[in-house]
């Protein structure tokens, strides 16, 4: 008899749940979107009965075969970090939950400051930078703008542990959230005194703290017949959406770097020990004893995407498909040809960012596909460059790249040239729920820890290789890029003065 194993990724967006069998073969997938609330100006909520509905759709979708149903032995979850849920004794809503990119909390911010102590106090915490979008200045917000619903709150979760209580009855969080939701001193492992004491609450308020991959328990009478399953079942502990991506990416020793390509590229690297020197997001891995530093490109997708809507008409108006931008990029030289370009948000040196995009070198010569090759490479060249921020070094098996740009054969490949790096591409893209899935088997038995699951899931990759001569001429080429952008964040500094 064989077993199965549900990963499943609630997210900001919606929720997707993958079904696995055991030996790695994926069974069946399914998506459910759900709604983001913006009642006012930097107000966003959702309704938290949302997130649990999506996942029982999600879970019965794939589960569909009552035999495989009755074989299903771990789940567990990947989930969007920041999102306060304020809920009554009975685990009601009080209010819609706000979510990680609500911005009300300027004051709360401000407070925290004058309260407690600098900005950088809740950085050496918590592993993030002060934010007023996350759960601490977001409980404070209540507390001093709906005194009546902070009072009847009992618990003040976010999606993990509100899922779990849904699952089993028990409200536990994993310590990667805990850090993103600035409560907890993730290098003690346990809630902040300090930072309670300005939310105004106790531990009794919150939900209780466990590792990833920890078992929480088996699912309740009710949820298993809402969910289509057995009581058999077991909910482990999972983590932060980038390091269950991170997981299911093979990301499980010192040295494995991820890079994620979407609208925003984001670098997470896999380390021995925590990097507080560094200024770059930290958290507890999804791997028992290692730790990740974050940091990342926000603009990185969305510059490739801006030329195409703007720049990439073809003569009949119509936007240039990927297809095409792939082949003719591939035809066409930038950076070798003079031409570098500089994205939105991209940094100016290793400690200082511009918001501007730039091209220089643009000549008569060059058209709409030489552009759009320079914003590629001009991607790739920051990336690198923010590389060489982390303490942890990429290991010998190169860099593993997923998302928009591993569907591009030469974008893939001008990673690995600037980066003089193998570039390893995973086959499947939903890698928030592989990790999942993982840690789901971990939990359960049927794994004996993260590289065993991963072996057995490993979806398969392939890996582009840097090419000698390129990888050489692009070295060349990153020291002109990077002496480019000290003397454009001058030139920005004084356009902005």
């Amino acid at each position: 008899m064989a077993d199965y194993l549900l990963g499943i990724d609630v997210g900001t967006t919606g929720t997707k749940t993958l079904l696995f069998r055991s030996d790695g073969a994926l069974i069946a997938q399914a998506y459910k979107p759900y709604p983001m609330h913006t009642p006012q100006v930097g107000w966003s909520e959702q309704d938290p009965l949302d997130w649990w509905n999506a996942v029982v759709s999600t879970v019965r979708e794939t589960c569909c075969d009552p035999d495989v149903a009755k074989q299903v032995r771990g789940i567990s979850l990947s989930l969007q970090g920041g999102t306060t849920l304020a809920v009554d004794e009975n685990f009601n809503a009080v209010r819609p939950a706000m979510v990680w990119n609500d911005t009300r909390c300027a004051q709360q911010m401000e407070a925290y400051q004058k309260e407690v102590g600098p900005a950088k106090s809740m950085y050496l915490k918590t592993g993030w930078e002060l934010e007023g979008s996350l759960n601490a200045m977001q409980i404070r917000w209540m507390k001093d703008n709906e005194p009546e619903n902070y009072q009847k709150t009992a618990m003040f979760l976010s999606v993990p542990d509100y899922i779990s209580y849904k699952m089993t009855g028990k409200p536990m969080i994993d310590l990667s959230d805990v850090g993103i939701n600035q409560l907890g001193n993730i290098v003690e492992g346990k809630y902040d005194p300090e930072i309670l004491n300005f939310c105004g609450i106790t531990e009794d308020k919150l939900p209780k703290i466990c590792r990833t991959g920890d078992v929480i328990g088996n699912l309740t009478e009710a949820a298993a017949k809402e969910l289509g399953l057995t009581t058999d079942v077991v909910l482990s502990a999972g983590a932060h959406d980038q390091y269950a991506v991170a997981l299911g990416a093979g990301a499980c020793k010192a040295g494995d770097i991820l890079i994620g390509s979407g609208t925003c590229w984001v670098i997470t690297c896999i380390g021995d020990n925590p990097d507080f020197e560094s200024g770059l997001s930290q958290s507890v891995a999804a791997v028992p004893g290692k730790w990740g530093s974050l940091w990342s490109l926000s603009s990185g997708g969305v510059c490739l995407e801006w030329m195409r809507r703007n720049v990439g008409l073809g003569d009949d108006g119509v936007q240039s498909g990927y297809d095409t931008i792939n082949e003719e990029v591939g035809k066409r030289k930038a950076a070798e040809d003079g031409l570098f370009f500089y994205p939105f948000s991209g940094c100016s040196s290793l400690s200082k960012n511009f918001s501007k995009a730039t091209f220089v070198g643009l000549d008569l010569a060059h058209d709409r596909f030489h552009m759009m090759r320079a914003a590629m490479e001009g991607v790739a060249f920051q990336i690198v460059w923010m590389l060489e921020a982390f303490k942890t070094k990429p290991s010998k098996d190169g860099l593993i790249l997923a998302g928009g740009a591993s569907k591009s054969e030469v974008w893939a490949q001008i990673v690995a040239n600037i980066a003089n790096l193998p570039v390893r591409i995973p086959a499947v893209a939903d890698l928030a729920c592989v990790g999942a899935a993982i840690l789901g088997g971990i939990g359960c038995g049927v794994y004996k820890d993260a590289a065993e699951g991963y072996k057995a899931l490993a979806v398969g990759e392939r890996v582009v290789y840097p090419e000698p001569e390129k990888a050489k001429m692009y070295q060349e080429l990153t020291v002109k890029y990077r002496e480019i952008a000290g003397k454009l964040g001058q030139a920005y500094d004084i356009a902005n003065s």
